[in-house]
């Protein structure tokens, strides 16, 4: 039987719970592609949300293999704070909206390259 996972920041697993999803939580990368692999290998069927931040920062190989599976497949979700030193609130927002409309915005006061 199919199934829907969660995979999110342990803040957000709550949430996700009392919507009656399978939900877990996952601090960092490693944690969250070791409990995705542990589902491929049992051969978990269903759709597999995953917090953005988390799959951004994947590993390449461990990312093909998670592309390349017929019975486990996944979309990546908004997820709160964005992973990194990089990422901030509004390089999020944009770069959301530029996947959505195809073009790159800018927010009053901001310069084309990003800067403030």
């Amino acid at each position: 039987m199919s199934q829907l996972f969660v995979l999110t920041r342990p803040a957000l697993v709550p949430g996700f719970q009392l919507a009656g999803v399978d939900a877990h939580g996952a601090e960092d990368v490693e944690t969250a592609q070791e409990l995705i692999a542990k589902w491929l290998d049992a051969g978990e069927v269903g759709l597999l949300a995953i917090d953005d931040g988390l799959l951004e920062h994947m590993d390449v190989n461990f990312l093909n293999r998670l592309s390349s599976s017929e019975h486990l497949l996944y979309l990546p979700i908004p997820g709160g704070k964005p992973l990194g030193p990089e990422a901030s609130q509004r390089h999020r927002i944009t770069a959301l909206i530029r996947k959505a409309i195809g073009f790159h915005i800018t927010f009053k006061g901001e310069e084309e390259g990003g800067k403030t």
